[in-house]
């Protein structure tokens, strides 16, 4: 620890104040008088790993030129102040998971709100998406998953539970919510409009999205945890999101088909389906982030967002288990 003292004219105070507010360190600040002038004297006791950049963005502000103006450093042997040890152990963690968190943040924070642009991406790719499903061609099914922006909004999700940001997380959720829904309704509006025309073959790929299994489960989990390894990884986000994509836009598309045929068990097995991959890949996701140890940078953030990440994971817990044992039932 160091202890640092300087004096500075009253004009300058807020600039001084502003820094050590930026820095969280705890100071005092008393009236004194040098000659005619009023002065005010700064004490601060500053962790050693941050007390040269505190000093030196001090240093910009007063000029020591003047002989009523200094800028003290004094070495403290110990200090017994539980705030300032866990400052400077935040300040040691920060320079291990700074990068790592700013750049999930800078990762997922276009995906947190709702794009125009992302509405009619989605829109497209369910659109490819059915006609795949009613040509019963795979290739086509899975080439649409390419345009599918399904992978930003639930590592967006899984980000913000894991540092604590429910407003966020409440965000991401609504995103993910309409844009499967748009999935559904796109399937559902092309397919009543194409029955006008012609009648509409259930092909097997359509049948296959309508199959329950735990297995489809436990396979939207191990997405879900090679999404959120891809996010903190080199490997390329795309190839993890045509996989996610693969596991939720055919079946949303295949339960808006079951609305415009009126036909309840494609409809009820199509969007049980839908659900458990959601829950599944949500549940991955979070799973990664939580044994990477995502938190805040400050340490009075970590134990909140610990507890929003851990209920979280929870509630998907639950939900995932009853909806495997709903399969059997379906």
């Amino acid at each position: 620890m160091r202890k640092i003292e300087l004096t500075c004219h009253e004009q300058q105070s807020q600039s001084i104040e502003y820094v050590l507010k930026k820095y969280r360190v705890p100071y005092n600040v008393e009236l004194v008088m040098s000659g005619e002038s009023k002065l005010l004297r700064y004490t601060t006791i500053v962790p050693e790993g941050i007390s040269n950049t505190v000093t030196a963005d001090l240093n910009k502000i007063i000029d020591t030129k003047q002989m009523e103006i200094y800028l003290t450093i004094q070495n403290i042997e110990a200090t017994v102040s539980d705030y300032l040890q866990n400052v400077q152990t935040e300040k040691k963690e920060m320079k291990k998971t700074k990068k790592l968190t700013e750049e999930f943040h800078a990762l997922t924070e276009p995906s947190v709100e709702i794009k125009p642009a992302v509405l009619i991406m989605i829109t497209i790719a369910s659109a490819v998406a059915l006609v795949g499903l009613y040509t019963n061609n795979a290739s086509l099914v899975i080439g649409a998953m390419l345009l599918s922006p399904l992978l930003g909004p639930i590592t967006a999700f899984a980000f913000n539970a894991s540092v604590g940001r429910p407003q966020k997380m409440f965000k991401s959720a609504l995103n993910i919510f309409v844009l499967t829904t748009i999935v559904g309704a796109t399937g559902a509006a092309l397919t009543g409009l194409s029955l006008t025309f012609m009648e509409v073959p259930i092909t097997p790929e359509i049948l296959s999205r309508t199959e329950m299994s735990p297995v489809f489960l436990a396979v939207a989990i191990l997405l879900g945890l090679a999404g959120g390894i891809a996010m903190s990884s080199d490997i390329p986000g795309i190839l993890v999101g045509v996989a996610i994509a693969a596991a939720l836009v055919p079946p949303a598309v295949v339960t808006g088909i079951g609305v415009a045929l009126f036909d309840y068990d494609i409809f009820i097995n199509a969007l049980t389906l839908t659900i458990a991959n959601l829950f599944g890949l949500i549940l991955g996701t979070m799973t990664i982030f939580y044994i990477m140890g995502v938190t805040p940078r400050r340490y009075y953030e970590r134990q909140k967002a610990r507890q929003y990440i851990t209920y979280t994971i929870s509630v998907f817990v639950v939900l995932s288990i009853i909806l495997g044992t709903l399969t059997f039932w379906l």
